[in-house]
């Protein structure tokens, strides 16, 4: 397909967004920002067109980095079954490896040998992906890795892990 449209949007959007912020809230009183209560808690998109300054917003869960990471993991996997869905070959350059085991966890606790273990058979088994001729195959290898960890750590997103799945 060439160029993965998609992790070019996300890396613009993420590129773009403090920067739309930093402008357009920079008139915000210290008033303004006291307001803020639970009511105005709630999820949103974050895309520019939809940045507003009219009524901060908070993250109840205050995410961090290696979450946010793993986020874009599970789009990029999104991406990936749609492509291999439609008969396409996943080419390693659309879709790099994210390190997100250098980042900061919600759980500092997680942070053992046996996590570290886990990211680099996860790694070692995303980069087969894109050498094996049954794509298909491999990347429900990576999903399954995906699964063993977050099994361990943090099971909350696994509902939506084994979604990604291909039937085959």
């Amino acid at each position: 397909m060439g160029v993965n449209f998609f992790n070019l949007k996300m890396k613009t959007y993420l590129l773009l967004i403090p920067i739309a912020f930093v402008f357009a809230c920079s008139n915000i009183s210290k008033n303004d920002k006291q307001k803020v209560d639970a009511d105005s808690i709630k999820k949103v998109d974050y895309s520019p067109k939809n940045a507003s300054c009219a009524k901060p917003i908070k993250d109840p869960n205050n995410p961090k980095p290696m979450a946010l990471m793993m986020r874009m993991m599970a789009d990029n996997a999104d991406s990936m079954k749609v492509q291999l869905l439609r008969g396409e070959k996943l080419e390693s350059s659309h879709y790099p490896f994210l390190r997100f085991y250098l980042l900061e966890p919600t759980d500092t606790s997680v942070l053992k040998l046996q996590f570290f273990e886990n990211a680099r058979l996860f790694q070692e088994s995303y980069n087969n992906l894109f050498k094996n001729s049954n794509q298909k195959q491999m990347y429900n290898v990576v999903i399954g890795k995906c699964i063993n960890c977050h099994e361990m750590y943090c099971n909350g997103p696994l509902k939506r892990i084994r979604k990604m799945f291909i039937d085959m």
